[in-house]
């Protein structure tokens, strides 16, 4: 069997709050790849994952490393076979899961991942992450064109958050609305939808939204892979012309087709893309990495 995939490469740099995380996860990730066993498990909310640290990939200055996270799936597709009709998939022993693979470097600061076949790979390895920070405080911030974000984020004024959220299933759904940011969006729960867009403004010339609480969600959706628009307009003060970007729609993203031969995405598919992805913005992470640190 073969099939084509349009492959998304998702470009982030990692931030921690505890600053020799770094270096502890560098030598976590070295110390792995000398036993005879380099993955592990760990439980994030009501979902199983499984990882392992492939090899050391020579593309940086600093070691960077190739990883596999798998996320268990509770809801299945079906088996059927003539003559026998239709029942649950036949595992005598192990699970199901999503596949994500990921290059990640810890002393430059940035991951590159993408998922094997669906869903997204951000959360999970934002989670995996967390599984080797003392304090669970690391985020993964997009990579974005010419920083816009940055802009945006500094506004004292700003006039309108508008945000939209689709999610490829309802399990993907029921995670994000278990999540600090879903709690905004309650109605979505309520009414069992997959898809929401909401737009939040101040109408009248002088009124504004509360720019600090504003900046505290925009910054929270910006890391979350389910919303796929999120629209900032405001200034730097009452009077300064209004500017509106949308900055899910600036983060730089790597795609690319490809046809894969078997059921799955295997690592020597995967590592190439990654490769190819990381030579195609090495210049935009490094710069951005410098200036973060």
């Amino acid at each position: 069997m073969s099939w084509s995939k349009k492959v998304i490469v998702n470009y982030h740099f990692i931030n921690a709050a505890y600053e020799n995380f770094f270096n502890e996860l560098n030598m976590s990730f070295d110390a792995l790849l000398k036993n005879e066993d380099s993955s592990g498990t760990f439980d994030a909310g009501q979902s199983h994952f499984f990882w392992n640290i492939n090899s050391k990939v020579n593309i940086a200055d600093t070691d960077t490393y190739f990883i596999s996270v798998v996320k268990e799936k509770c809801v299945w597709p079906v088996w059927f076979k003539e003559n026998d009709g239709i029942a649950e998939i036949p595992l005598s022993d192990g699970a199901l899961g999503e596949l994500y693979y990921a290059i990640v470097n810890p002393k430059g600061r940035f991951i590159l991942s993408l998922a094997a076949a669906g869903g997204g790979p951000t959360g999970a390895f934002n989670k995996f992450l967390n599984e080797f920070s003392k304090d669970g405080s690391v985020k993964l911030t997009p990579l974005f064109e010419d920083k816009i974000e940055l802009t945006a984020l500094s506004w004292d004024f700003i006039k309108k958050i508008a945000v939209s959220f689709k999610f490829p299933t309802y399990e993907h759904q029921a995670e994000f609305m278990a999540s600090m940011a879903g709690t905004l969006f309650g109605l979505l729960d309520e009414v069992d939808g997959l898809s929401v867009n909401i737009t939040v403004a101040a109408p009248k010339a002088k009124q504004q939204l509360n720019a600090a609480q504003t900046k505290r969600v925009a910054k929270t959706l910006l890391a979350n892979e389910f919303c796929n628009k999120l629209v900032l307009k405001g200034a730097n003060f009452d009077g300064e012309e209004m500017q509106e970007f949308d900055l899910k729609n600036a983060q730089v993203k790597y795609k690319e087709m490809v046809e894969i031969p078997g059921s799955y995405m295997v690592e020597d598919e995967a590592l190439p893309i990654l490769k190819r992805a990381y030579n195609d913005r090495s210049h935009d992470i490094i710069k951005g990495y410098s200036y973060d640190s």
